[in-house]
């Protein structure tokens, strides 16, 4: 017997398919979308938390500057020349710059609270910041608050920073 071979018509079989359809495509492109803007949201989110530290860790150094010039003007520290409210105006300043400078422990605390204020109101959006002290017997308790707007938190409000440090006596 012969082998018989059968030509097909290539209509005659099922359809075969090959390579992706439009539908198929399409779906793909929706996903790959939606995973691209959620992409977006998650860069949006890291840069606004990425700003909002930054203010934060600014905020820290701030606060951490006035209690060295504190540490500094140790006299002035513990008679309460650094003293001021949050909503307090900063004092005028003299000028307490250099080696010529005759500048008592009080001038030179104002000179450095007028300095903290600009700096805080420079650096931070509507920065300013109060500090109180305290005497505990063979220290002082200092306590600083640092208080500005931040707009790339959730809710674009106000941040307090509060920072507690013991000055001897």
């Amino acid at each position: 017997m012969k082998a018989r071979l059968w030509k097909l018509h290539p209509m005659s079989h099922a359809i075969q398919s090959r390579g992706f359809t439009l539908i198929e495509v399409l779906v793909s492109l929706v996903i790959l979308a939606i995973g691209l803007l959620g992409l977006a949201v998650m860069q949006v989110a890291a840069m606004q938390n990425t700003q909002g530290s930054s203010l934060r860790a600014q905020a820290v150094l701030m606060a951490y500057d006035i209690v060295d010039r504190m540490r500094a003007n140790i006299v002035g520290a513990n008679n309460g020349d650094y003293d001021i409210g949050v909503d307090d105006a900063a004092p005028a300043a003299p000028v307490c710059l250099g080696v010529a400078a005759d500048c008592d422990t009080a001038q030179l605390g104002q000179f450095d609270l007028a300095q903290w204020r600009t700096s805080l109101n420079a650096y931070l959006p509507s920065g300013t910041g109060s500090i109180e002290t305290v005497d505990i017997g063979d220290t002082t308790l200092v306590t600083i608050n640092v208080r500005w707007l931040d707009p790339y938190s959730a809710e674009a409000g106000a941040e307090l920073l509060t920072i507690s440090a013991e000055l001897p006596q």
